[in-house]
């Protein structure tokens, strides 16, 4: 077997599973046998000794009369049990020549012991005599049949273990391959499932209970997948488009350039539009770079205790001079202040004033409002101009989204990762960015912490 088979094996849970369940049924199995092989020695060993202290009885009431041996001598020396009369530690009489371990001899505080003689099993018991302290009687008997037996019994014990754990292996193994079933089926259904076909759902109402709650859990991530595979194709053919055009434009003026010979102010004119086109690529591509890693915690922050009604009215004076040419004005109100990146807030909030300004109807004022909640700082950019229909809300703030679908280049639009960079940069800062538009009022609302 390989490496990589082995390895397999041993990363198979249906294999681990097997062996799991022959382990427990040998382990079990062993126990009970073990038990059992107790409990059978133990059942030997006291039916001897209630049969020899019934023996004994006999014994003790005859009181060892001094016509015991001749007696009863007799009647000990032609039965199984064996006699020892033990008078301070000698052997006062004996029934046969059967030599007794010294250390059993001596100490009479052992009651029971066993042992071999010319490879004959004994096992006997200690008796004291009454009214007289310093004899004992010992009677023994031979065990042989029972040696042989137990051996024998341990011997098929053994046997039964091994052929009960083999086959509760093969069994384990019928019924973990027929419990693993469901998820080959699962295996089976998630095969089907590729890029042309993220649209497949299992039903879970066809798996055990066990697997159900995977099943919904495979339903929701094949859900997300397929949306962010949408929007990943979406993207790129966004990327294409934006960086069509403006290249599409160069190409195109260049081409008339050379046509025919131009002047040198026709050249310097298709300069500069060309300079303008490749300034438009440069800051789609940074701006794209800078999302990228804003998405990723890439982006290195600064943080700071910030003032932010000088930020924004900086602002507002510059984008005022921008907007000029509409006459938009911009009313900034409110004071609060934030701990945070100073360059990224200023960029993210110069981002929502400049969608307002471009947005807004002409000669209107845009109105931006500072306010402190508890430990939440918020800033609202309210202009007046076209309402955004309720159902491009939820996407206004996705990448190159833009609610006019015709994407004229204008002057004045973007690329629309704008407002994509704005919230991303406010969830850097554990904050959000909300919108509202209805009757002509739209609402670009920033909440960050404080602190």
């Amino acid at each position: 077997m390989s490496k990589n088979n082995g390895n397999r094996l041993f990363n198979s849970m249906s294999a681990k599973l097997i062996v799991s369940f022959f382990t427990a049924s040998l382990l079990v199995l062993c126990a009970l046998s073990t038990v059992t092989l107790y409990h059978l020695k133990r059942h030997f060993h006291e039916q001897d000794r209630y049969t020899l202290e019934q023996k004994f009885n006999t014994i003790n009431i005859l009181q060892l009369q001094n016509d015991f041996i001749a007696k009863y001598g007799t009647f000990f020396e032609l039965g199984e049990t064996k006699l020892w009369l033990i008078d301070s530690g000698d052997i006062h009489y004996q029934t046969e020549e059967i030599a007794l371990p010294d250390h059993y001899l001596s100490n009479r505080s052992i009651k029971s012991f066993d042992w071999q003689e010319n490879g004959v099993r004994y096992r006997a018991f200690r008796f004291p005599v009454d009214k007289e302290p310093d004899v004992d009687v010992i009677l023994g008997i031979n065990i042989n049949h029972q040696h042989v037996f137990l051996t024998s019994f341990t011997t098929v014990l053994i046997w039964t273990t091994l052929f009960a754990s083999i086959v509760s292996g093969f069994l384990g193994w019928l019924i973990v391959r027929r419990g693993m079933r469901p998820v080959k089926h699962l295996e089976e259904h998630m095969q089907q499932i590729s890029t042309e076909k993220l649209d497949l759902r299992i039903e879970p109402a066809l798996f055990p209970s066990e697997l159900q709650q995977l099943v919904v859990v495979s339903n929701d991530m094949l859900s997300r997948l397929e949306k962010e595979f949408e929007r990943l194709s979406e993207y790129s053919s966004d990327i294409a488009h934006e960086l069509r055009t403006p290249i599409s434009n160069m190409m195109t003026q260049t081409q008339v350039i050379l046509a025919h010979p131009r002047t040198s102010e026709e050249y310097q004119e298709s300069l500069i539009s060309t300079s303008e086109e490749l300034s438009r690529l440069t800051k789609t591509i940074t701006d794209m770079l800078y999302l990228a890693k804003s998405e990723h915690n890439l982006l290195q922050t600064d943080n700071e205790d910030i003032d932010l009604y000088p930020l924004i009215e900086d602002l507002a004076e510059y984008y005022e001079l921008a907007g000029d040419e509409k006459g938009v004005t911009i009313n900034l109100t409110g004071s609060g202040t934030v701990h945070g990146d100073k360059e990224m807030l200023k960029r993210a909030l110069g981002n929502l004033i400049s969608n307002a300004v471009r947005h807004s109807d002409n000669n209107e004022a845009i109105n931006v409002q500072i306010s402190q909640i508890n430990n939440t700082t918020k800033v609202a950019v309210i202009n007046k101009g076209e309402t955004i229909p309720a159902e491009y809300l939820p996407y206004i703030f996705e990448r190159f989204y833009r609610v006019d679908k015709a994407r004229m280049h204008r002057a004045t639009a973007g690329a629309g990762l704008g407002l994509a960079i704005a919230r991303s940069i406010a969830k850097i800062h554990h904050g959000d960015i909300l919108v509202r538009s209805d009757n002509g009022i739209t609402s670009f609302i920033l909440s960050v912490p404080k602190s």
